[in-house]
């Protein structure tokens, strides 16, 4: 029985599923594994191990609302760092009392492979960092190394990882889930800002402060437009301590937290009283790693976006 040759059409059919089977194959190839970075949770901070001008390790504090690194003084002059000119600390906003900065560059700073040069850095007295988290702290990881990448805080396994793509690709395109959700973020004074966060049914704008160990904090703003500074309940004080000293704050519990399609009921905040420093704010809630924790974390710098994924 005489057989017939594939026509034009079928060979080109193999050929394209030929090419897009090892286009995949190559995909697979070159896509880089993300490095990843252990950390310490130490009183709900993240603490990393970094090398400053191939000298350490030394301790630094994970702070994405650091718009500048900074150094302990102490390690900058034994890193022989020379200062500039004196100014106020880039986190003095938390507090009424002020720490002074003076602004250096790092040569080198490496975070287990991942590396930057000529990083804008402060150098300040730590010691306040240090007596909170009962360790010598030498150093915080800011915004001017974490620029420009994708870095994932996964709180569960405590490690980040840094991936050279994203490891949600074309989620702005797809619905948010319960479990992952994405904003679009944007920096405005230095912050990491995110809007449409609901509390008690009001929309916001929050700031993500890997910097603070705490869950939720209202600034004077948020308080008044909620009204919780006129409910009785809204009166125990609580005493916190930063880098710039201690600071006095009232607690309320939220009735509602929603973001996406997460949503939380019955969670206390923090409420900042007025002239106590968060009185003018791009921001209207601070969210730190107490409530984090319970996720993983991709700001991804490169794209402006953030994504939680929810771990249970």
């Amino acid at each position: 029985m005489e057989r017939k040759s594939p026509g034009i059409p079928q060979v080109a059919a193999v050929l394209l599923g030929s090419f897009f089977a090892l286009a995949t194959t190559l995909n697979a190839q070159t896509v880089k594994a993300p490095v990843e970075v252990p950390f310490e949770f130490i009183h709900n901070q993240i603490v990393v191990q970094a090398k400053l001008n191939g000298k350490g390790p030394f301790s630094l504090l994970v702070d994405t609302n650091a718009d500048t690194s900074a150094i302990d003084a102490a390690t900058a002059r034994e890193l022989g760092l020379a200062a500039g000119s004196s100014g106020s600390s880039p986190a003095a906003a938390n507090s009424t009392e002020e720490n002074t900065a003076s602004p250096t560059t790092l040569a080198t700073f490496e975070l287990e492979g991942v590396v930057a040069r000529q990083v804008a850095t402060a150098t300040m007295d730590l010691s306040k960092i240090s007596k909170r988290l009962e360790r010598p702290i030498q150093g915080v990881l800011g915004f001017s190394f974490l620029k420009d990448r994708i870095v994932q805080i996964d709180y569960g396994n405590s490690k980040i990882l840094f991936y050279a793509q994203s490891p949600y690709p074309g989620i702005q395109a797809g619905p948010n889930t319960v479990n992952v959700i994405a904003f679009p973020l944007r920096r405005e004074g230095g912050l990491i800002i995110i809007d449409s966060v609901f509390i008690n049914n009001e929309k916001m704008r929050a700031t993500l402060d890997t910097g603070s160990s705490g869950t939720f904090s209202l600034t004077p703003e948020a308080v008044a437009l909620l009204g919780l500074d006129e409910q009785e309940n809204n009166v125990q004080t609580q005493t916190s301590t930063g880098d710039n000293g201690e600071r006095e704050a009232k607690s309320a519990l939220l009735k509602s937290v929603r973001f996406g399609r997460y949503s939380l009921d019955s969670l206390p905040a923090t409420l900042w009283m007025p002239n106590t420093g968060h009185d003018k704010k791009p921001y209207q809630i601070n969210i730190g790693n107490g409530f984090f924790q319970d996720f993983k974390i991709t700001f991804d710098f490169k794209n402006k976006m953030v994504v939680f994924e929810r771990v249970d």
